[in-house]
């Protein structure tokens, strides 16, 4: 079945599909051996994750376009996590060091934004629009849009 089946399920009409096809899916996989079923409450939207990649492009572009976007991107969501953890709500998914044997290093693996909560993907747009304005950003269109939909949803 190789790395498993995610279906978002926010309507009855999406509820129906989705027990058609994980049902299919068991049928077929059950024939390889044993599978399991996980039923969860969507970490955060894929609407948020194209929003702040929009905020993530301004401020690499405009500030630190000597780095690479993922480069950027990881100082960004690591900043994220320590404000986070000092204002006594660590991420529920935190990143984490594990020891290099090989080469004696601690590296670190950061937090992963695709394991967001939903709250947790809106606080990472402010903060990014809090950063950005620090930064002295001027918003493309898309970034603006993006801040002014969540403020309008946070309202």
């Amino acid at each position: 079945m190789g790395k498993g089946l995610v279906i978002p399920i926010a309507s009855e009409q999406q509820r129906e599909y989705a027990m058609a096809r994980a049902n299919a899916a068991v049928a077929k996989g059950v024939q390889q051996g044993a599978v399991e079923i996980e039923v969860r409450y969507a970490a955060r939207e894929l609407s948020q994750n194209a929003k702040f990649h929009a905020m993530i492009a301004d401020i690499h572009y405009q500030c630190f376009r000597g780095y690479s976007a993922d480069g950027v991107k990881a100082v960004l969501v690591n900043q994220f996590a320590l404000e986070m953890e000092e204002q006594g709500e660590p991420l529920a998914k935190p990143g984490e060091k594990v020891w290099d044997w090989k080469s004696k290093q601690a590296v670190y693996v950061r937090p992963s934004t695709t394991k967001f909560r939903k709250a947790e993907a809106a606080a990472f747009i402010e903060f990014l629009y809090a950063t950005g304005v620090e930064l002295g950003v001027n918003w493309s269109e898309p970034a603006l849009a993006v801040y002014e939909s969540y403020k309008e949803a946070a309202a």
